[in-house]
């Protein structure tokens, strides 16, 4: 048994598929099949059923998936500890990165900072989603990383969150690059009539509930598809799979290879800025206090 299994015998519990799984690892599904059956070999266990629409933890599965969680996040934290432990003398601080949240925008100033805040040092650490949380890589915070890049607005914040804004993204529509509007330099809701439109339910973020609302009330003849949550990889598959338009923003331009994003015509934006939870420890506010000082010069 190895990381890799349980990694993959993770995914397959979320997703109910050997194909979907197979599409977050970057791996066919026949490949995924062949790792859950060593592993089930090897525990000489059966963790799923198949069947023709998908796959179903069996009672063992289960009674497995929460310690097969315990044991690769006891391994995060070893494999963190450790690296802590060989630098002595330097804080550091831990900056989250994924591809829905990626660090690129804070890191592209920390290059042109780094001599004014010489008592700090930078590591970056790849985020795996908390499948258990319905705010995703955000639960990740406090945890995995100190801080994140993300989008932020009252909605976010209620969720125990401190935020340094950076900027703002620009809203867009994400369609699949065979789909007619793709050839359009910008998307108007007009472009959208009649059509079905990918959007998270309301509530999660305010400026994302601003463009429901204008919706709602001046362009009803869109329908607008919810999803389960906030946006995952399953969502970007989802509207090329059934080739509908999905709202998005500027970090998730080339998010997916079959998706073309193009700028949404509307005077909402989303603020975008580093984020920490409420309480991040002496450290991480050290850090942030400074970050503010240099930024608001």
């Amino acid at each position: 048994m190895d990381i890799t299994q349980l990694q993959t015998f993770i995914r397959v519990s979320e997703y109910g598929s050997f194909t979907k799984a197979g599409e977050q690892s970057f791996i066919s599904g026949t490949a995924v099949m062949k790792q859950i059956n060593r592993l089930e070999n090897e525990l000489n266990l059966q963790l799923f059923v198949r069947t023709a629409t998908g796959t179903k933890l069996t009672i063992e599965g289960q009674t497995f998936l929460p310690y097969a969680k315990q044991i690769l996040n006891m391994l995060d934290t070893a494999i963190e500890e450790t690296r802590k432990s060989s630098i002595i003398g330097q804080n550091i601080i831990t900056v989250g990165t994924s591809i829905l949240h990626p660090a690129d925008p804070f890191m592209d100033i920390w290059k042109k900072i780094t001599a004014q805040m010489s008592d700090f040092q930078i590591r970056i650490v790849q985020l795996q989603e908390d499948l258990q949380s319905q705010n995703r890589e955000y639960a990740t915070l406090g945890r995995s990383c100190d801080l994140i890049v993300g989008t932020f607005d009252n909605a976010t914040l209620k969720q125990s969150f401190k935020a340094l804004q950076l900027g703002q993204y620009d809203f867009g529509i994400a369609v699949r690059s065979d789909n007619p509007l793709a050839k359009l330099s910008e998307i108007s809701f007009n472009d959208l009539k009649g059509q079905s439109l990918l959007s998270v339910p309301m509530g999660i973020s305010n400026t994302n509930d601003q463009l429901r609302r204008i919706i709602a009330k001046d362009h009803p003849q869109i329908k607008v598809v919810e999803t389960s949550g906030r946006y995952d990889m399953n969502t970007f598959n989802q509207a090329v799979e059934e080739n509908i338009p999905l709202i998005t923003v500027t970090p998730w331009k080339r998010i997916h290879p079959n998706l073309v994003s193009i700028p949404l015509k509307t005077n909402v934006h989303v603020p975008y800025g580093i984020l920490t939870t409420k309480l991040p420890g002496s450290t991480v506010d050290k850090f942030m206090l400074q970050l503010n000082k240099i930024l608001n010069k």
